[in-house]
């Protein structure tokens, strides 16, 4: 006969489980303490349907590191990431597309007049390079939900080949001008990577306040709001976007001035560059 006044074992609780979806399209389960990854099936379409929120601006903090890797891991890890870069198609097209830059500004000049010393002049009038929002080429993002480390090393990479293409032109002298990067998730790793390709890490808003229409801006992860501030300033060269239909007229004003081209599909990772574009300013429209 069953005993009537045996105590009942207390039933677990069933724990809630949430669904965090991240930039690279993995979605994270998770229930408590255990966490596991899985594809998520959305389309390409559908992220791009996504409108991001602006009732609070979030406050970034330094991306985590692994506890074990080494500056000297990070930099074997970017110099594969650079290789697999320069022999893209997409590196190989633009590299064609800044030299014929180049060859334009160089031709203008001397159309303009002959007494000035093409050897002395930046390219196109460009004297520096700002970058801002190219993410942590070593650490996770948003409490180690989010890995772009990838995308942002394939970026880095081609921060660094632009920047080398426009000081070690056709021109008998090389130039040298300065290249400044600003993201907040930056860390101590990051800033050492940067500053050991000659690249100087600033801090807000210090790199918005540097743009003028000599930069070449490189911004592959600005944001609109950060556009709308970045932009009349006229930038010669900017690599970013798209801009073209956006509900800014800021940046619709500044997108139809300009000239672009749109970067070939980079196959190793095609969302490190989607739908990417070069902007060029038509010479003198940006002011000299």
């Amino acid at each position: 006969m069953p005993h009537s006044n045996r105590k009942k074992r207390n039933a677990t609780p069933a724990q809630k489980r949430f669904q965090v979806t991240d930039d690279d399209g993995w979605t994270h389960v998770t229930s408590g303490s255990n966490v596991r990854r899985v594809v998520r099936t959305t389309t390409r379409n559908d992220r791009e349907q996504y409108i991001r929120t602006d009732e609070e601006e979030p406050v970034l903090s330094p991306a985590e590191a692994p506890a074990r890797l080494t500056f000297g891991d990070l930099e074997a890890q970017y110099r594969g990431y650079k290789e697999k870069w320069v022999q893209s198609e997409t590196w190989q097209r633009l590299k064609g597309q800044l030299d014929q830059r180049i060859r334009d500004q160089e031709a203008e000049t001397n159309e303009g007049s002959r007494d000035i010393d093409v050897n002395a002049m930046p390219i196109g009038f460009i004297d520096q390079i700002v970058c801002i929002g190219l993410g942590s080429p070593s650490g996770f993002l948003r409490d180690g939900w989010v890995d772009r480390r990838a995308v942002s090393m394939y970026q880095l990479a081609a921060l660094d080949t632009i920047r080398n293409t426009l000081t070690n032109s056709n021109r008998s002298l090389p130039l040298s001008f300065p290249v400044y990067a600003q993201d907040p998730v930056f860390n101590a790793l990051d800033r050492a990577l940067l500053e050991s390709l000659g690249m100087t890490v600033v801090e807000s808003p210090v790199a918005f306040e540097r743009v003028t229409s000599k930069t070449l801006l490189f911004c592959p992860g600005a944001e609109r709001k950060h556009l709308d501030i970045l932009l009349p300033s006229n930038p010669q060269l900017v690599l970013g976007g798209p801009l073209e239909d956006t509900e800014s007229s800021i940046i619709q004003t500044y997108a139809e001035k300009t000239e672009s081209r749109v970067l070939v599909p980079f196959s190793a990772q095609e969302h490190a560059f989607w739908k990417m574009r070069l902007y060029i300013m038509p010479q003198f429209e940006g002011g000299s």
